[in-house]
């Protein structure tokens, strides 16, 4: 009974997965090189499975996910020399987990956090030698929390306090780690020292 059960689950799960019948399309370039594969489910023209673009030298130059016409999983796509330019989360066509966009160098640019669509987490930005430049807080598409600017020795230079997209609290500038100016925001407006 036990191996009839297992039998059954396996053909199941199998069937599940494979129920989707596909049609395979294909692109060329002028001159005849492969320039993108996607497949659609049959008879239709609706996305379902990896497109793959090619770049003329036929390198990837993106690869997309989709279930059902829609982007879901990781989109990525790649310089022409094949290193990673962007990876995007997306669920349900709508940006979803860690988004991540690189220099042509293979160093990170740029790194963000989205939850159903809208930023959420920390935003951070880099120099194309690898170095912080800024880290920005988000929450719900938001900028909320202390945002920061480095130098180009990795120290703080400036923060800002923000509460619900709108500056409050603290502005302060550093030079070489000592606080050399601070003014004070309520509700998006100087109230303190407000002449910079």
């Amino acid at each position: 009974m036990k191996t009839f059960f297992c039998a059954l689950l396996i053909g199941v799960t199998f069937a599940t997965a494979q129920d989707v019948p596909l049609d395979t399309v294909k692109t060329l370039f002028p001159d005849g090189s492969v320039a993108r594969v996607y497949t659609v489910q049959k008879g239709t023209d609706v996305r379902h499975g990896k497109s793959v673009t090619y770049h003329p030298n036929g390198k990837v130059a993106v690869e997309a996910p989709y279930v059902n016409g829609v982007l879901d999983g990781v989109f990525r796509s790649y310089f022409e020399n094949g290193n990673l330019w962007q990876a995007i989360g997306y669920r349900n066509d709508t940006e979803e987990g860690i988004s991540t966009v690189f220099f042509e160098n293979g160093k990170k640019k740029k790194s963000e956090v989205y939850r159903a669509g809208m930023q959420h987490g920390m935003s951070e930005e880099f120099s194309d030698k690898g170095k912080l430049q800024r880290q920005i807080p988000y929450v719900m598409g938001q900028v909320h929390g202390v945002a920061k600017v480095y130098d180009e020795n990795g120290a703080v230079s400036e923060e800002m306090t923000f509460e619900r997209g709108l500056r409050h609290g603290s502005y302060r500038r550093y030079k070489k780690g000592l606080k050399i100016f601070e003014a004070k925001f309520e509700r998006n407006r100087c109230i303190e020292n407000c002449d910079f």
